[in-house]
This record gives structure tokens, C-alpha cells and sequence, in this order.
């Protein structure tokens, strides 16, 4: 390109063009060039030209600001997306558990019990265990396991004795026969 400025050709002048304007020719197909006209009539241009040009320019812009780099960002994306996923059935875990519930499964549950030295997993689940932390969520399980368990007639409790295998009355019958 040289330094001079551009001349206004006699077409330009002849058809009103200012000295700052001039004529591009794309050829677009037919379905593509409706698309934009009908684009251009909605938004509210004055013509498909303004419409495309403003188009042009953003679409420059956001290039520039790598915006429109997605092929080189698709890991990028499909990455950010899966921690979205994982972010959002984090939330959906923590809106449906118990206030104060430990999360066992999460890194700092577990990394409290570690030190700088090295520890074989049993001394780990020793620490764990003697710490009295999973006493509440255990409790809580076998608990919620019994009661389930004896609606079912499965088990049967009884007062000052506990909790039994629960037997049929048929079973019952053939022991005492």
C-alpha cells in the first residue's frame, strides 16, 4: 500500500459518495444476502450497507481483543465449561445438605489429618476415626438406615434391649413347632 491518499474514482462522485467513502463489492449467496437485508430492516438501518459495515467493524474489534480466536480457545471453553458443570453440582450438593455437614469427599477434610511427614493410610484413618468427626455422619446414617429398615418390618426395636434382625411370623411358627 503507499502513502499516498486514495483518489475519488468518477463512479464515486458521480453517484454522491463523500471523499472519505468508497465502494467494496462482496458477493455473497443469495440465501446470506436476504438474511442481512431482513437483519438490517429489523435493527433499523437505513440500508444492508450500514448494517454490514457496523458488522465488519465489530466483528475487527473483537478479533483484535481475541474474541473470535474460539478454534484456538476450544479446550479453553470445553475446560471453563466443565468447571462450570462442577461448580454448579457443588452448589446443588451444599443447598442440599444438612448445615454443618462435613463433606468427607473434599480436599480439606482430608488434608487436615495429613503432616509433613509421611503416614501409612491406616494411621491416616486412625487420626480420622479418633478425631470423633465422623461420629455424627455414621450416627446419622445408621440411624436414618434403622428407621427405614423397620418400616420395611425388616428390623424390629424394642425398648432397653436395641435394634434385631426382624423374622417373620411364618419363620417364627416353624422354630417353635
Amino acid at each position: 500500500m503507499s502513502d499516498e491518499e486514495p483518489q475519488q474514482t468518477e463512479w464515486e462522485d458521480e453517484v454522491g459518495l463523500s471523499e472519505e467513502t468508497t465502494y467494496v463489492a462482496i458477493y455473497p449467496s443469495r440465501k446470506h444476502a436476504e438474511e442481512w437485508m431482513e437483519e438490517a430492516e429489523e435493527q433499523g438501518y437505513g440500508s444492508r450497507s450500514k448494517y454490514l459495515y457496523e458488522l465488519i467493524q465489530e466483528a475487527r474489534a473483537a478479533r483484535q481483543e481475541g474474541f473470535l480466536a474460539y478454534s484456538q480457545n476450544e479446550s479453553k471453553v470445553e475446560e471453563l465449561q466443565l468447571q462450570v458443570e462442577q461448580l454448579q453440582d457443588d452448589l446443588e450438593d451444599a443447598r442440599n445438605s444438612e448445615p454443618g455437614e462435613i463433606d468427607i469427599t473434599h480436599e480439606e477434610f482430608v488434608t487436615t489429618f495429613l503432616t509433613e511427614s509421611y503416614q501409612p493410610l491406616n494411621k491416616v484413618l486412625h487420626q480420622v476415626t479418633d478425631s470423633g468427626v465422623l461420629t455424627g455422619i455414621v450416627k446419622d446414617a445408621v440411624e436414618e438406615q434403622l428407621f427405614d429398615l423397620a418400616e420395611e418390618n425388616k428390623v424390629e426395636y424394642k425398648q432397653g434391649y436395641g435394634w434385631r434382625l426382624a423374622h417373620d411370623d411364618a419363620d417364627a411358627e416353624m422354630v417353635e413347632a
